[in-house]
């Protein structure tokens, strides 16, 4: 009887090595037909055998099929993630709230080492960054009907634990006036006309109210399910995708470890990306207005679920004529009407076009005004000189010397140079690597990353 290549290579190693195989099956039956060792692979053979007993391949090892992969060559070196298998439509994807996959168990930590140490109280912490202490004197004003109390601590609002652990964790301690004044209002169930310049906190204003309401209701909405439309809880627009980057970044500190999931979508990059990461799953969706209509034209997102709306700098969404999309998105799509869903608009001006945007979009609404709306913000100092063009690269350079020597100690200086063309810039960023400054340029021609 002939051999298998296989036989007799396991033949060789086992003699080679000493060792006998028997079937201890076949011993109590009385039978002398030796036993097929078992095949090992190539580069197992020379490895000595484990004390560890191997559990059996599933029936279907193949990932993606409900199973662990079995052992294969092909395998990354810490094996593959436990959800590679999670087929779709269940657990925490494709907005099914029930059992299934836990979020929590897979999110990446956005705070990295952050909780390696014990989170102080809110009244331990010292803030870092920003001197919050400045916005104490900045003039506040409200008007509407029974506008809630504002409040001075974020201790003294009911966000929930998980939230209010990743406030500890930003090192938030003390609110902006814009949070003080507008996290109560929303908490509260009413529409909302914000104006405040832009650094004064806004993002966090709305993003607090938005997860806390929606966590408090995540198990108990019933979503559709079963399609490939998905039906977000929260959108969020802004004008630009930096913006909305921006926006999904501190969303998702803020949600960390809440089950809220938020995803970003916007023009200017491949649609497919952002298509599987909206299959997984989204309850706070920040977008564009064109990448947003895009995505509801193809009808792979339905605004019927929405119970917030909040749009961030709509007065620049204005300028950049984004008004006739942004009426689609609210007026003629499947969006619940105003009354019924909360909506949030912020901006840093009142122009005309916003007063005639809040009157169509909010219901009851209550306009909040912090420091003079349309004017600069007094804590940054405007200097204009006057330099010759032959002149600015000389004079842009003592400014970054002096920058650098008066500089706070240990902490890098940081500058945002504003150039007319993108070969100018690729031209300064040149030039100021080659005299010992890292820069990097940004424009149209560059990719974000």
């Amino acid at each position: 009887m002939s051999e298998s290549w296989a036989d007799v290579v396991d033949s060789e190693n086992n003699t080679a090595s000493g060792s006998t195989t028997q079937n201890s099956h076949n011993t109590a039956s009385g039978s002398t037909k030796p036993s097929r060792p078992a095949y090992v692979p190539p580069h197992l053979r020379n490895k000595q055998p484990s004390s560890v007993p191997v559990p059996p391949s599933p029936a279907n090892d193949r990932v993606g099929y409900n199973g662990p992969p079995s052992a294969s060559r092909w395998a990354p070196p810490g094996g593959y993630r436990a959800d590679a298998g999670r087929p779709r439509g269940t657990g925490g994807g494709w907005n099914n709230r029930s059992g299934g996959w836990d979020r929590r168990e897979r999110e990446v930590n956005p705070f990295e080492n952050a909780d390696a140490e014990p989170e102080p109280a809110f009244t331990e912490q010292d803030n870092t960054g920003i001197n919050f202490d400045a916005y104490e004197d900045i003039p506040i004003e409200t008007s509407g009907d029974n506008v809630p109390p504002s409040v001075n601590t974020f201790a003294e609002i009911d966000l929930g634990e998980a939230l209010n652990l990743n406030i500890r964790r930003c090192k938030y301690v003390k609110p902006t006036p814009v949070q003080r004044h507008a996290i109560p209002i929303l908490l509260a169930g009413r529409d909302l006309m914000a104006c405040a310049q832009t650094g004064s906190g806004k993002t966090a204003a709305f993003c607090f109210p938005i997860i806390s309401g929606i966590m408090k209701d995540q198990h108990v909405l019933q979503r559709p399910r079963g399609s490939r439309t998905v039906y977000p809880l929260a959108v969020i627009l802004s004008p630009t995708r930096e913006l909305a980057s921006q926006i999904h970044d501190e969303a998702k500190k803020f949600s960390y470890q809440t089950g809220v999931k938020v995803v970003v979508a916007y023009g200017g990059t491949p649609i497919n990306q952002q298509l599987r990461e909206l299959e997984r799953g989204v309850d706070i969706l920040v977008a564009t207005p064109g990448r947003l209509n895009d995505l509801l034209e193809r009808a792979r997102v339905s605004m019927q679920m929405i119970r917030f709306l909040a749009l961030d700098e709509a007065d620049r969404m204005l300028d950049m004529g984004f008004e006739p999309q942004i009426r689609k998105i609210v007026e003629q799509m499947d969006m619940p009407p105003r009354g019924v869903r909360q909506t949030l608009l912020f901006s840093a001006t009142f122009p005309r076009e916003i007063q005639r945007l809040a009157a169509d979009f909010l219901a009851n609404y209550i306009f909040l005004a912090v420091g003079r709306v349309g004017s600069s913000t007094d804590l940054i100092v405007q200097r204009v000189e006057f330099v010759l063009d032959s002149d600015k690269r000389s004079h842009l350079m003592d400014l970054l010397h002096a920058q650098r020597e008066n500089g706070i100690q240990g902490k890098q200086a940081l500058t945002l140079v504003f150039v007319e063309t993108k070969r100018g810039a690729d031209s300064l960023e040149n030039w100021l690597c080659i005299n010992g400054f890292p820069a990097t340029s940004i424009h149209g021609d560059r990719s974000q990353q």
